[in-house]
Order: structure tokens, then C-alpha cells, then sequence
């Protein structure tokens, strides 16, 4: 009797055990965590972006006239590589990159050209850490400063200053309670100037 009763508990621990299962992970993420949701404070969201519309363009790199960065969607106009008098407007939202809208040009292509530069001229994997010396500058700027500061854009394009020999500028949007102002840095991220309204 003793045996049987050994033999069926031995059983159901060995039903038990069968009916329990363990989940590993492995190192990859699936596709709604692989989706960006602050492309300015969050590391290598905004690459993400960059990458799918080098991906939807076919050229890594791609080359842009603007990129206008928020914290939920990038959008930009880039050259048509087959057709390099085209330029259009595209947008990355949400891990998707729709259809482009062709962009109305006006002037002379040099000058297109002339602002033009391409995707790889900025490290957007290291856009947050500029964001965030944007904002402690603009906290810290004298005589104003911008209290709680938070970036809520950033605008990438090329200057046509003669002073600035065709550079490419980011421009870092932030604001607060109180004050607003924006921060210019290079395409390094060096910052030459801080203003605040």
C-alpha cells in the first residue's frame, strides 16, 4: 500500500513538473519593443529612424535638404538617388515610412545641391547626448536661462552663410514654464550659441 501511494505521488510530481513550463529569452526583442518612443532622449531611436528612410530611399547614405526631428516621428526630404533632380518629402512613424509627397522646388538645382548633405553627417545615435547638453546649457544659460528645459525638436539642415562654408547645423528646440529659446550646435555636437526669449 505504502509502495502504490509512493509510486502515484512519484507520478503526479512527474505530471506536475511536466505540466510546468520555464520561458527563456533570447537577446532578441520583437517588433513593438524595437520601436522608437522618444527619438530625442532615447539612445539610437533616432538612427532607427535614419534607417528606414535610408531603407525606403535605397541609399545608405541618403541625401537630405532638412531632417526635422520629434520625440514620436522624424521627417525629412531627400534626393531621389535614380532621379537626382526629384527631391521628396518622407516620414518615419511608428517603424512605418508611407508613401513620399514630391517637394515643390523653386530656383536654380545648384542651389538644391547646395544644401544638400548627406545622412551620415550627423551621428543620430548620439542625438540624445546633445539633447541633453542642449538642455543643461539652455538651464544654465546667463543672463536668461530656461527653467525645467526640454527639447521638443531638433531641425538638421545645411547653412548657406558664407561664414559657415556650407556646415551642417542642428538646432535644438526647448522650452519651459517660463522661457523658450533653441540651441545651435555643429554637426559634432559642439554648441556655438544658446538662445533664449
Amino acid at each position: 500500500m505504502r509502495r502504490a501511494a509512493s509510486i502515484a505521488g512519484v507520478a503526479l510530481l512527474l505530471v506536475g513538473l511536466g505540466a510546468c513550463t520555464t520561458t527563456t529569452t533570447s537577446g532578441t526583442t520583437d517588433s513593438t519593443s524595437a520601436i522608437p518612443n522618444d527619438l530625442l532622449h532615447d539612445r539610437g531611436r533616432a538612427a532607427t529612424a535614419i534607417e528606414g528612410i535610408e531603407g525606403a530611399v535605397g541609399a545608405t547614405p541618403a541625401r537630405v535638404t532638412e531632417v526635422d526631428v520629434y520625440p514620436e516621428y522624424l521627417i525629412t526630404e531627400v534626393q531621389d538617388p535614380a532621379i537626382p533632380d526629384h527631391i521628396d518629402r518622407y516620414e518615419w512613424r511608428d517603424g512605418e515610412v508611407p508613401t513620399p509627397e514630391p517637394v515643390s522646388l523653386s530656383g536654380p538645382q545648384e542651389d538644391v545641391e547646395a544644401s544638400l548633405f548627406p545622412t551620415s553627417a550627423v551621428n543620430w545615435r548620439q542625438l540624445p547626448s546633445m539633447v541633453a547638453d542642449a538642455e543643461r546649457a539652455a538651464l544654465h544659460n546667463k543672463p536668461l536661462r530656461i527653467e525645467q528645459p526640454r527639447a521638443s525638436y531638433v531641425t538638421v539642415d545645411r547653412s548657406t552663410s558664407t561664414t559657415d562654408d556650407g556646415r551642417v547645423l542642428i538646432r535644438i528646440y526647448i522650452s519651459g514654464p517660463r522661457r523658450s529659446g533653441y540651441v545651435e550646435m555643429d554637426a559634432s555636437g559642439a554648441i556655438r550659441s544658446v538662445n533664449v526669449n
